[in-house]
């Protein structure tokens, strides 16, 4: 009875203290985002004050995923600081109540929301970009082709100058550009680029090394204009720079992933970047109940003893170098220098353990 009490008690807490947290990163997120958006948009064409917001709103469900951990690691520090300096936590301590029974709510919120965050919100968010990419288009009055979700922009460098390519879709599975426009520059001695040509094409696929373009024209500044009927091209992008064009991690859902590999590795595509995000999703129950964990260690000293204000602040420092190491091991996990496995899953446990033999230690001696 008492028990079931308590873990309400704290569920309301712990609640309480997320729910603060959460408006408070998901405000200063969203006030940041807004200044980008007029920055970037707002200062080259027409948009009023509610397209700007609207753009921010879609990004949002994506920074709340980003920002979780943190949202987890200020709330549950807010909820247990409070607990701790109204002497509440004295009180459980001294009728008999241990330090894992305290924490059984919060950590049980932690692991749910977890499996929330991955299943629900990333597939959310990444409506949301999509979303966002096409009203930005709008306002920026990017021409698109029917159903297609995004244009594709390639560039390559060549020892004359470079090459840029921009197309309304890719076929992917055909290695093929549509209605794809090649913009040849040049570069002087001084470093200063000139357009050298233009060739507009209906279709270029890419073939061992080459575009292969059918229907094109061709411009030159100080040339007439040529037609031509089917041309090659020399090119140093291969299949896996167009894979991972049109398809970023962090735009595919949680659900579309698993295929998504399942088919890139069919067709001998590397697919490291991609199993790294779907490990990240699935870990990220860990990582929340590890930031929970670091909250905890950092609050669960009596604050009769003094310096629970700067345990607080080495919690939440500690939650930094947590997320510091998993960007650095995702870094290395995306360059094929580390399994994605590891690379996902070792700072979130690390931490967790770490977290977690502390505790043990003051708690149980």
């Amino acid at each position: 009875m008492i028990g079931g009490r308590l873990n309400r008690y704290m569920m309301t807490q712990t609640l309480s203290g997320l729910g603060l947290a959460a408006l408070t990163i998901s405000t200063v997120i969203i006030l940041v985002d807004f200044v980008e958006q007029s920055r970037a948009i707002g200062t080259r064409v027409e948009a009023s004050t509610f397209d700007l917001l609207s753009l921010t709103l879609l990004k949002t469900p994506s920074l709340l995923e980003t920002t979780l951990p943190f949202i987890f690691l200020f709330g549950i520090l807010t909820s247990l600081f409070r607990l701790n300096r109204r002497s509440e936590l004295i009180v459980m301590r001294a009728s008999g109540m241990s330090a894992w029974r305290i924490l059984t709510a919060p950590m049980l919120l932690a692991v749910f929301a977890g499996i929330a965050g991955a299943v629900a919100l990333n597939p959310l968010a990444a409506m949301g970009n999509a979303e966002y990419q096409n009203r930005r288009d709008t306002l920026m009055n990017v021409q698109r082709a029917t159903g297609v979700e995004e244009p594709i922009w390639l560039r390559e460098t060549s020892p004359e100058g470079y090459t840029v390519i921009a197309a309304s879709a890719l076929r992917e599975n055909r290695q093929e550009l549509l209605n794809p426009v090649f913009y040849v520059f040049t570069v002087n001695a001084d470093g200063v680029p000139n357009l050298d040509r233009r060739i507009d094409a209906e279709s270029a696929r890419l073939s061992n090394g080459f575009w292969t373009i059918t229907e094109a024209v061709e411009r030159s500044p100080n040339a007439s204009t040529r037609e031509l009927s089917e041309e090659t091209l020399p090119t140093q992008i291969n299949r896996q720079a167009l894979f991972e064009r049109s398809r970023s991690p962090e735009g595919v859902s949680f659900w579309d992933l698993p295929q998504l590999i399942r088919s890139a590795g069919e067709a001998g595509l590397a697919t490291e970047r991609y199993e790294l995000r779907w490990h990240s999703l699935l870990a990220l129950p860990l990582t929340l109940l590890a930031a929970t964990l670091i909250a905890a260690a950092a609050t669960l000293r009596l604050h009769r003893l003094g310096g629970a204000a700067a345990f607080a602040l080495a919690g939440g420092l500690a939650g930094f170098v947590m997320f510091f190491l998993q960007e650095l091991l995702s870094s290395m996990g995306a360059t094929g220098a580390l399994p994605p496995l590891t690379a996902a899953w070792a700072a979130p446990a690390l931490t967790a353990l770490i977290a977690l033999t502390y505790i043990a230690s003051t708690e149980d001696g």
